[in-house]
């Protein structure tokens, strides 16, 4: 019978290079496969942590999607009511001191002469008077006429009231 414990090879068993060669490549090539198989072992594992992190990253990107989508809203009325605001802003700096222009036609119309209507529009002014005396609708004149921030002064109404003693006068006037 055979005995037990004899090894079956197919290569060659002369003792030289030969022989050397072939028993490097093996184990060489058993050290490849081993450490082949263990990468991949470690692809096929981290695919599943992988996975995981990508379920992750999917549920926090519609979270924040939702979260978005429901601020979108009062943002574009925050940013609307923001450009109202800048515009309004804009307008009113170029806008003229209304109060500052008042004042200054206030005074230079004398006491005994009453002021009826008073109406600004851009760069122009109309204002009504009533006055009794003759001097005193001459001393407004005057005052017109030297006027410095009034220009091109009309009379654009003339009348008379209560029998011819009150005049009634409205007078328009540019800016300056």
């Amino acid at each position: 019978m055979s005995e037990k414990g004899k090894e079956i090879s197919l290569l060659p068993q002369e003792e030289g290079g030969l022989n050397q060669i072939s028993d490097w490549v093996i184990e060489t090539g058993r050290f490849i496969v081993v450490f082949t198989l263990f990468f991949v072992l470690l692809a096929f594992l981290s695919r599943f942590w992988l996975d995981q992190k990508i379920a992750d990253l999917y549920a926090q990107t519609t979270q924040k999607i939702a979260i978005i989508k429901a601020t979108q809203e009062f943002e574009e009325d925050f940013r609307f009511l923001q450009n109202q605001i800048t515009t309004i802003k804009t307008l009113d700096g170029k806008k003229p001191n209304q109060a500052e222009t008042i004042k200054k036609i206030v005074a230079i119309i004398p006491e005994n002469i009453s002021l009826t209507s008073f109406e600004i529009n851009d760069n122009n002014v109309s204002f009504g008077v009533i006055s009794r005396s003759e001097a005193q609708l001459n001393s407004l004149f005057q005052n017109l006429i030297l006027c410095p921030y009034l220009d091109q002064i009309n009379i654009a109404s003339l009348s008379s009231k209560t029998f011819g003693l009150e005049t009634e006068l409205t007078i328009k006037a540019r800016l300056k």
